[in-house]
């Protein structure tokens, strides 16, 4: 069945490799190193793997904001989180909501910027939901930095539940470049 939108090529794949590392970040068994900056938190962890038992290390930065419907007070909380595994990077919306799959526009505004459009999918994980912005995680880092706010609307992806999304950003550009440096260690791909 086709919504007559298209999808970039490796789109479902990258999609599944995101799922799979919210997974694996949920199975931490011991962080190696944690900085925080603002509200924002970086960590290199050892994680399991689901199949084989193995270890791997994950990389990420994660600011915690709140949301809540359009023009009502954003009062649950929700995650901007960006991930780097072995040759895969995200960045995504986590949420308690879960989300109708589906391609979706996020609006984006910083500060008071005029607002921002970006791709993304939405999906419902075990735990909740997530929206995965594809666009490189380094081209979102670039676009949030030196800012103090971020104002994130988006909807699932039947366009049915609408919800706005705020974050403190303030402190991103002394946890960038160490993120990054410490992604491209272990070997992510910044798509």
């Amino acid at each position: 069945m086709s919504d007559g939108l298209r999808r970039p090529e490796g789109l479902a794949q990258r999609l599944r490799a995101a799922l799979s590392a919210l997974a694996l970040v949920g199975a931490c068994t011991g962080g190696d190193r944690g900085l925080r900056e603002g509200a924002w938190e970086f960590r290199v962890d050892t994680v399991r793997s689901d199949g084989g038992g193995g270890i791997r290390s994950t990389t990420w930065l994660r600011a915690v904001g709140e949301e809540g419907a359009p023009g009502a007070p954003q009062t649950k909380a929700v995650v901007l989180s960006f991930d780097c595994l072995p040759g895969h990077t995200s960045s995504a919306i986590l949420t308690d909501q879960a989300l109708r799959q589906g391609s979706v526009e996020v609006q984006l505004r910083l500060d008071a910027d005029p607002p921002r459009r970006l791709p993304g999918f939405a999906g419902t994980t075990a735990s909740g939901g997530q929206l995965v912005l594809t666009v490189p995680q380094d081209s979102v880092l670039a676009l949030l930095g030196g800012h103090q706010r971020a104002t994130i609307e988006y909807a699932d992806g039947a366009g049915s539940s609408k919800t706005t999304a705020v974050f403190s950003v303030a402190g991103l550009e002394k946890l960038r470049a160490p993120f990054l440096a410490a992604c491209a260690r272990r070997g992510g791909e910044s798509k």
